[in-house]
């Protein structure tokens, strides 16, 4: 069985990939039977899924750990996993790494926020200092199981300390030995493009509705030079307003009769888990 790391490093030396998150392990398998090639599983979607919080620091991380395996087990596509800043100092870093690896994550994504930190597109981020962070990114690598894991580094210093800082930190981000670098939130296509000219590892372009940086197709991020088109919460977003929309229908009416077409039918939901293949174990034990 290939490794997870290995799988996403051959994708990376290829096109620019589409990779949607997935806020749970069902959403995680309509993606893969749609086609995408990788699924993210992002801190932001998983605090608000899981746990009806807000992406401020406040999930463990042992409750990511078992989040991600449970989006990992459920697919057989590299997953991505959101480490926020490894959860603590450097010992829990390479603790996180670990326990990412075993949860079946191909890749690791650490971030430069001061902790407790907060969703990239809110207000009132801090960055920790750029030789703090290289040092996490060390340790990090060196934590790494399997060398195949791909450590991705993400900065968010743009709102905070400017474009130029944020170059600046990708840059010795790569010379630390990161192999995918994520500026979070350019706020322009003038400076998604001026990252993608200053370094040669590959980005990620965070395509996050509502936020800081213009929603753009993935064949322009391509055009911009960016290895992945990263939609992180686009699940979480319709299904929060899908069921908003039908808590309401209910309630109004009483009855889900005329909101049917809404509603993914039985049977196909049942295959979606793959009720046929349980059953056909199950009959094992009583033949």
């Amino acid at each position: 069985m290939e490794r997870p790391g290995r799988g996403l490093r051959h994708l990376l030396a290829g096109e620019t990939i589409l990779v949607p998150g997935a806020y749970n392990a069902l959403v995680g398998r309509v993606l893969e039977d749609a086609g995408f090639p990788a699924i993210y599983a992002g801190g932001y979607a998983a605090a608000a899924a899981t746990y009806a919080l807000p992406d401020i620091g406040i999930v463990s991380g042992a409750e990511m750990a078992e989040h991600v395996s449970r989006i990992a087990r459920s697919v057989s596509v590299p997953v991505i996993a959101d480490a926020d800043t490894g959860y603590g100092e450097l010992v829990n870093v390479a603790r996180t790494v670990r326990e990412l690896e075993r949860a079946g994550a191909a890749a690791v994504q650490l971030e430069d926020q001061v902790s407790p930190k907060r969703c990239g597109h809110l207000e009132g981020k801090r960055v920790i200092p750029r030789d703090e962070m290289v040092r996490k990114l060390r340790v990090a690598l060196d934590a790494r199981s399997d060398p195949e894991t791909v450590i991705v580094a993400r900065t968010d210093a743009i709102a905070v300390t400017g474009l130029d800082d944020a170059i600046d930190r990708l840059r010795a981000y790569a010379d630390a030995g990161a192999d995918v670098l994520f500026p979070d939130a350019p706020r322009s296509v003038a400076e998604l493009r001026a990252i993608a000219g200053a370094v040669e590892l590959p980005l990620v372009a965070n395509m996050s509705e509502h936020g800081k940086t213009p929603l753009l197709s993935t064949a322009e991020i391509a055009e911009l030079g960016y290895a992945i088109a990263l939609y992180p919460s686009s699940t979480l977003f319709a299904a929060a307003r899908s069921a908003r929309e039908l808590a309401e229908i209910l309630k109004r009416d009483g009855t889900t009769r005329d909101a049917l077409d809404r509603l993914m039918p039985f049977d196909d939901l049942n295959d979606l888990v793959g009720l046929a293949a349980w059953q056909a174990e199950e009959a094992k034990g009583v033949a």
